[in-house]
């Protein structure tokens, strides 16, 4: 294997890797809406202290007692947040590595 076939392998799985974290990535964020827009629609109607977020989109209720109910987990923020983090690594690296064959 060539140093140039090489290098091309390696691009295209940092591309793979850009598209599939991408996917992740917009996949989540469109649950967070379907979870926010559809199912927690009606938390205003039996909640008095309603918070609402865009990013990702979020729509929860802070009950008396502390309890709270309808919000994103740990986990679903953390795979969304890394997912669009590690795409925008490699994102970075491709253009790089992409920026030095060029020369």
């Amino acid at each position: 294997m060539t140093s140039v076939s090489a290098r091309e392998s390696r691009l295209n799985r940092l591309w793979g890797a850009v598209c599939a974290f991408a996917g992740i990535f917009f996949l989540l964020w469109a649950l967070s809406w379907l979870h926010a827009s559809v199912l927690n629609e009606d938390l205003q109607n039996h909640c008095a202290d309603v918070h609402t977020s865009r990013f990702p989109f979020e729509k929860s209720c802070t009950h008396e007692d502390g309890t709270v109910e309808g919000a994103n987990s740990v986990t679903f923020d953390g795979i969304f947040f890394g997912s669009m983090s590690a795409g925008i690594a490699c994102l970075v690296a491709a253009f790089m590595t992409e920026a030095v064959r060029r020369r």
